[in-house]
């Protein structure tokens, strides 16, 4: 039986995994923004609690975004340094698309969405075409008001910030509108597990250099200030 180890940390959410053609064991957290400092620890309990050894791991999944600047480093990170020290295949997975995929089977269009800062979210739509599942949309990010302005009905929105958007939408559609509302981020996790073993079993993932966070928009760096004048002692 393969085993993965399966790593999440887009959001303030965190959560880690691991795999056995199912969620064997698991562990999530709520972050305040330390990451860093959650994760090992996490993945460490649950090889211990699994008894599984790195060298019985088939290979490692993580995360790659869209999600928090810092967050998403964080993870992709250590998916990496395991990977290389353990020589294991990586797979880098779309949160957007881990988000909808539990879902795939609910509706014909799932739209996932994530927080993306005060008032606007990161969104991608996705579905069953022509028996395959695929992107029906780019993954974009826009304001609340926008997002609910591109939206149509029959559609099932979930994700972190599902609950966000939800009065903009039933404004505008009413009970066509469908939501699934997630308190962790379980089912995105196992979404990201599936999609990944799907990648690591047919081939398609590759070495860790491969893996970059995927971030939809530029950080908010603030410039520094000139410099102050030194007065003379």
């Amino acid at each position: 039986m393969t085993a993965y180890l399966v790593i999440d940390t887009s959001t303030r959410y965190g959560a880690a995994a691991v795999w056995r053609d199912g969620l064997s064991r698991s562990v999530s957290w709520r972050s305040r923004n330390n990451h860093t400092a959650e994760l090992m620890p996490a993945v460490r309990w649950l090889t211990e609690a699994e008894g599984i050894a790195p060298d019985a791991l088939d290979g490692v999944v993580v995360s790659v975004g869209p999600g928090g600047f810092s967050a998403l480093r964080t993870g992709i990170g250590v998916a990496k340094g395991l990977a290389v020290a353990w020589s294991l295949p990586v797979a880098g997975v779309s949160t957007l698309e881990a988000s909808a995929y539990p879902y795939r089977l609910a509706a014909e269009r799932i739209c996932a969405v994530l927080p993306a800062g005060r008032g606007v979210v990161a969104w991608a739509v996705y579905g069953m075409d022509d028996g395959s599942w695929s992107a029906l949309t780019e993954e974009q990010v826009s304001p609340i008001a926008e997002f609910a302005a591109t939206q149509s009905g029959g559609t099932l929105f979930c994700g972190e910030s599902a609950a966000d958007v939800e009065e903009a939408l039933r404004e505008r559609m009413g009970a066509d509108a469908w939501f699934v509302v997630e308190s962790a981020p379980l089912a995105r996790l196992s979404g990201a597990a599936e999609l990944g073993a799907a990648m690591l079993a047919s081939g398609e993932a590759g070495s860790a250099t491969a893996i970059a966070p995927r971030y939809l928009r530029s950080p908010r760096i603030t410039p520094p200030g000139a410099p102050k004048p030194v007065s003379g002692g």
